[in-house]
């Protein structure tokens, strides 16, 4: 999704939705925290579209064109509503088993598999998720078995730890999945996860695990393209910084022990970049 733009209102954004409903152009209408209303659109080849109608309808928001629309509108959210509802007479979805969890596909696998593996009680007893179990300079990686490079991010070090990463993996894996798609969320998870494994194993050896330098790197990832591409939809709230930033220091300076350190200043530094660079780029073009 893309923001378009905000209006004053609840009632003017709620119509100017209405309007570009009736023009099929799928919307969302949220509120924010300063009181603004922010007009999202779903189709990157309905933005033209969509800023020629916001253009028309700040000049002339009166227009009975906008008041008609929302009649018409009106009705289309009926009909879609009525198919829903017969779809999901017959088809059980993931949101009638969970209700309410908003979790993307590729989100929910990743904690499938980390809280699979933290039950089966795999960290101590399976030789084939560390970096290495041989010696320094990755000699199973050498001879192929090239899955090592990421599946440490599976491996957590009690249920705390799992349970403290699968809470940030679900908040921020499902805000970049429901924005950005989940290939992108696939290759940030990919990438960043080998490069702050690599970056752990150069600083403290193999045996390490988590999924935390991800995390630093989804994080860094939606902080810097929120800051620099508002309309991504990527956003983090303050709270949210002074936690992560937080628990960063916290852990580099041994308050908290145990950490992989090189892990989260790779991560962090890598999804910094990632998400800095390409809307910094665009805007020197």
């Amino acid at each position: 999704m893309r923001l378009i733009g905000r209006l004053n209102t609840e009632s003017n954004a709620k119509t100017f939705g209405d309007y570009l409903t009736s023009l099929d152009i799928r919307n969302s209408v949220e509120s924010e925290p300063d009181g603004e209303w922010a007009v999202w659109v779903f189709s990157e080849d309905q933005l033209q579209a969509s800023h020629e109608a916001l253009a028309g309808y700040l000049q002339n928001p009166n227009d009975l064109k906008f008041q008609r629309a929302s009649e018409k509108a009106g009705s289309l959210r009926k009909l879609e509503q009525k198919e829903k509802s017969e779809f999901a007479r017959r088809v059980v979805t993931g949101d009638a088993l969970w209700p309410g969890l908003a979790l993307g596909p590729l989100s929910m696998a990743l904690i499938g598999v980390c809280v699979l593996v933290g039950l089966l009680g795999l960290p101590p007893a399976s030789p084939y998720l560390w970096m290495s179990v041989e010696a320094p300079s990755l000699p199973e990686v050498r001879h192929g078995e090239v899955w090592r490079l990421l599946t440490p991010i599976f491996i957590h070090m009690g249920m705390f730890h799992l349970l403290f990463n699968m809470l940030w993996l679900k908040d921020l894996g499902s805000m970049i999945e429901a924005r950005q798609g989940t290939l992108k969320l696939l290759l940030l998870v990919v990438v960043v996860g080998v490069g702050s494994n690599l970056g752990q194993d150069i600083i403290a050896g193999p045996e390490f695990g988590g999924m935390s330098g991800v995390l630093y790197g989804l994080f860094g990832f939606i902080w810097m393209r929120g800051r620099f591409d508002p309309a991504s939809g990527l956003r983090l709230n303050q709270v949210d910084i002074v936690m992560m930033v937080g628990w960063f220091f916290l852990c580099l300076f041994h308050f908290i022990p145990h950490a992989a350190n090189g892990a989260h200043g790779v991560g962090l530094v890598m999804g910094m970049i990632w998400g800095a660079v390409p809307p910094l780029a665009k805007k020197l073009r």
